[in-house]
């Protein structure tokens, strides 16, 4: 048997992958099953990938072999380290930087995770918290005897911390390259910006401290958020609701039909576009995430428009 690398392109690479971790972190759902045979079915490269998938996951038989890809959180991290290695090894992605799960080289106790164009991925941590990582958002967390930090490198993501009932000293913070939110038990969201980073809390009290400063740090209370850069903190006062692409939904409220197709087309992969002549439309409405084919289908019903698909990754929405 061939076992040299198969020649993926990067986007198949990188979906591949993220089919993968979605797998490897249990049984998929009836809808995420529909959603991988349509992904598969949408390319002859997708399909090849998949099987070399199944190929591996023969090989991996002896560690699980009642299932496919039981999830590997629940795995020491020894063997879960061992496992993501071996996938780099067979072939799958050509680095580490492709897996959407996969564990750091530095540290035997840092992971690494991240969401792609799609739709929001939630996520249970050791200590029993939960993390939701919106479409292009990357994170790596490191957990050890003293700390428990999450670094923020790209998107945005919400956290309801946990109680980490076997060390009750190891404070839990999000770090990104402007400063730390530290959290005091509590449900909150944390997006890094170029030139800034967000936080809104909704349950507890967090603290900011902004990277290059000295002053005591700003807590926040529920319904609060600030902005902060690496030298100064900006509360901003009330916060929203909970984001809505935390509950896997876009809403739409009398929203431009581009402006609505550009937050859409933030949740899957290629390129969502509008004519000139259909811009200006209004819509409303809550559309789930998970399934964006269907939200474009439904769009003709609601609007003078039709839907051109010159491919799965290039559509264009026009006047009907």
């Amino acid at each position: 048997m061939n076992t040299s690398r198969p020649d993926f392109d990067p986007r198949t690479t990188r979906e591949a992958a993220q089919w993968l971790t979605l797998a490897m972190e249990g049984d998929l759902s009836p809808d995420q099953q529909q959603a991988l045979q349509r992904w598969r079915a949408a390319s002859p490269d997708n399909d090849r990938a998949w099987l070399h998938i199944e190929a591996m996951r023969h090989r991996f038989a002896a560690l699980e072999p009642q299932a496919s890809y039981r999830s590997l959180s629940q795995r020491p991290v020894h063997e879960r380290r061992r496992v993501l290695k071996a996938l780099l090894l067979l072939g799958l992605v050509g680095g580490a930087g492709h897996l959407s799960y996969r564990a750091s080289q530095s540290s035997s106790a840092t992971l690494a995770f991240s969401n792609g164009a799609q739709a929001p991925r939630t996520l249970s941590l050791s200590d029993g918290s939960q993390l939701t990582l919106d479409a292009e958002s990357e994170i790596s967390v490191q957990f050890d005897a003293h700390q428990r930090l999450i670094h923020l490198h790209k998107g945005r993501v919400l956290l309801s911390s946990g109680h980490d009932s076997g060390n009750a000293n190891r404070p839990l913070s999000v770090q990104t390259s402007q400063g730390s939110v530290r959290a005091l038990g509590t449900r909150f969201v944390v997006e890094l910006r170029p030139d800034a980073t967000q936080v809104a809390l909704f349950e507890g009290a967090v603290d900011v401290h902004p990277l290059q400063t000295g002053a005591p740090p700003l807590r926040l209370s529920p319904g609060q958020h600030a902005r902060f850069s690496s030298s100064q903190i900006e509360n901003q006062g009330r916060a929203a609701q909970e984001p809505a692409w935390s509950q896997g939904v876009l809403i739409a409220d009398a929203m431009r039909l581009d402006a609505f197709l550009a937050q859409l087309g933030r949740y899957r992969p290629g390129l969502l576009r509008c004519s000139d002549e259909v811009a200006s439309l209004h819509i409303s409405g809550v559309y789930p995430l998970a399934d964006s084919d269907a939200v474009l289908d439904a769009l003709p019903h609601a609007l003078p428009v039709r839907i051109q698909r010159r491919s799965n990754y290039w559509v264009t929405v026009a006047a009907r």
